[in-house]
């Protein structure tokens, strides 16, 4: 399906799973740009140069535009085997290299992705105010991708102590993501990622000598 817009007198069609696309990253630069309650649907139309009746064509309504922004953050840090991406590799790994490179691809992301780092943040946070169910389902989205490579390892964790491990993976990350929008002192960051990343290897690695 296509949406016709009229451009200098003439009618241009506009695939809608383009203009969707056109959308979604003009949120994310509107919102890393004035947070979301600041990126009005009509911001966001105007910042992809499209009419405001098109965006709720394709979203209907604004929390759906947001859903699809997150879920296409969350995708961008999926394991991608074409890229050699270590955690693409995850099945036979330990659990502690898993962890180590679930953290270091994170920050490496955010550092590379500074407008996609503080969108998804301000998302969090506007969902936490707003929509606490939209919040637990998009935190979800992170914990289960987490839980799946960890899975993978050698010698995985049983599943009370899976939660508790993804979930501490995923706080570090948080506070990590925080402090670089906070500091942007991307050298700091870094060696805190290092810290973080020995610990988390110091921990599990003492439980795969164990069971080794």
């Amino acid at each position: 399906m296509t949406k016709s817009i009229s451009v200098g007198g003439a009618v241009a069609h506009v695939p809608t799973d383009v203009r969707r696309q056109q959308f979604i990253d003009a949120a994310v630069t509107v919102i890393a740009r004035v947070g979301v309650d600041g990126a009005t649907t009509r911001r966001i139309a105007e910042e992809a140069g499209a009419p405001l009746a098109t965006l709720h064509y394709c979203f209907q309504t604004k929390e759906n535009l947001l859903w699809a922004v997150f879920e296409q953050i969350a995708d961008l840090m999926r394991p991608d085997p074409a890229e050699g991406d270590v955690r693409a590799n995850a099945k036979g790994q330990t659990v502690s290299s898993i962890a180590t490179s679930l953290l270091t691809e994170a920050i490496q992301w955010a550092i590379a992705r500074p407008a996609e780092n503080r969108t998804q943040i301000e998302i969090w946070l506007w969902a936490e105010r707003n929509d606490p169910e939209l919040a637990v389902k998009l935190y979800g989205l992170y914990i289960d991708l987490s839980k799946d490579l960890l899975r993978a390892a050698k010698n995985p964790l049983p599943d009370d102590q899976l939660e508790t491990v993804t979930r501490v993976i995923v706080s570090i990350a948080d506070g990590l993501c925080m402090q670089l929008i906070t500091h942007g002192d991307e050298k700091m960051i870094l060696r805190e990622l290092a810290t973080a990343s020995a610990m988390l290897d110091a921990y599990l690695g003492r439980r795969s000598r164990r069971i080794a």
